[in-house]
């Protein structure tokens, strides 16, 4: 839970507001974050982003942004975690489609608990820089024995975007909310409705060292289609000792996502940040990063997406991740890989062992098994780039590199 800023703006439940108004004193707010903390729970929370049409209905299920789909097609919407957080979510809004005018942020209880039970929570906004400028906050005794919260909203008005505390109790848990917003729950039967999008609830946690699990072969041309790996971490900053023992300037955690691979015909390379190794989706290798967190400051994360069209053409993806600066252990990075494939549940990988004096890790190994994906956590530790490649037996030659 973060502590309130002393600049920040306290909003009423009910509460609405132009966000030019909230952003007025900073710089301007074409990017900004949401930050969500619910305190006092037992059970996990899954927190969501719904994009509603002016109908206020979820039309089109891929403007749903949650642990299953973490980012929305356009890149307006994309689940995150601000520092000090349980959740959160960066916006720019002028990515959005005319058919979306509102977004709604909700938290649900996953398994037993209500609300009730809740000590503390808030939802906060912020600048890109993670400047906190308004905070609406709640507690337990505002709702009785429901499971989920419809927490706050942004929504189009006169042609400005405005926020509004809502703060309303829902009965139901996450899959409650999907159907109240116009969609369905993939997992249900239910009676065939075309209309209407269905979005899967279903997530996959690989708990130990050599788990593995396999997709089913892909029966369309499109393969696997395009499978979104994603590296996200809380920790955002620590300090270092200076020259002289003091503490020096606060250093932004930044992690870097990449990968060794190795196609069909035997070619092998790396997709990373050093070197701008990075890839591309239509053309060989079919893999790509985006997003590289250079400073520190992205919330979202890190991604690498793989094409899965030509996954008949790789033979195997190592994906790794190091410490380039700031973080003293993994446990303090505290990062989380999720692996997200079409019409499948979202694969969720934590690094969670300590990795002393080790600033790499393996994540997770893909290997095109007779046409089919499958996925092994590897989470191993290793001082480096080549020290990885030798026990993965990749047999590159490494020079040392910078971004």
């Amino acid at each position: 839970m973060s502590a309130l800023n002393a600049d920040s703006q306290v909003l009423a439940k009910g509460r609405r507001v132009a966000l030019e108004q909230l952003f007025a004193n900073y710089a301007p707010a074409e990017r900004f974050q949401i930050g969500v903390s619910i305190a006092g729970l037992s059970v996990a929370v899954d927190f969501a982003c719904f994009g509603l049409d002016a109908q206020q209905k979820l039309s089109d299920d891929r403007y749903m942004t949650f642990f299953n789909q973490p980012q929305t097609p356009c890149g307006a919407v994309a689940l995150a975690a601000p520092a000090g957080d349980m959740a959160g979510f960066t916006c720019q809004l002028a990515l959005l489609p005319a058919t979306v005018d509102r977004l709604v942020f909700t938290a649900a209880v996953d398994g037993n608990g209500t609300m009730r039970q809740m000590q503390a929570g808030y939802l906060r906004l912020l600048t890109g820089l993670g400047q906190e400028v308004a905070r609406f906050a709640f507690n337990g005794n505002d709702f009785a024995d429901e499971k989920a919260l419809m927490v706050g909203e942004l929504y189009r008005k006169d042609g400005t975007w405005r926020f509004n505390a809502i703060g309303q109790g829902f009965n139901g848990g996450l899959a409650a909310l999907v159907k109240h917003f116009g969609a369905e729950v993939a997992e249900e039967v239910q009676p065939p409705k075309p209309v209407e999008p269905k979005v899967s609830l279903s997530k996959i946690t690989l708990e130990k060292r050599g788990d593995k699990i396999s997709l089913d072969k892909p029966k369309t041309a499109s393969g696997y289609g395009r499978i979104v790996c994603n590296l996200n971490w809380s920790a955002q900053q620590t300090q270092k000792k200076g020259f002289f023992g003091g503490k020096s300037a606060d250093k932004a955690v930044d992690l870097d996502l990449g990968c060794l691979y190795e196609l069909s015909d035997g070619t092998k390379h790396v997709v990373q940040a050093l070197g701008n190794c990075f890839g591309s989706y239509e053309d060989v290798p079919y893999i790509h990063l985006a997003g590289d967190d250079r400073s520190g400051a992205v919330a979202e994360g890190e991604f690498l997406y793989i094409n899965g069209k030509y996954f008949d053409r790789i033979r195997r993806i190592c994906i790794f991740a190091f410490i380039y600066e700031g973080a003293v252990s993994w446990t303090q990075a505290d990062a989380v890989v999720t692996l997200t494939v079409p019409d499948h549940p979202v694969i969720e990988v934590r690094l969670d062992s300590q990795g002393k004096d080790s600033n790499m890790c393996a994540i997770a190994m893909l290997e095109n098994s007779h046409g089919a994906l499958k996925l092994t956590k590897l989470n191993e530790y290793f001082g480096g780039h080549e020290k990885l490649d030798k026990h993965y037996q990749w047999g590159m030659k490494w020079r040392s590199g910078s971004k």
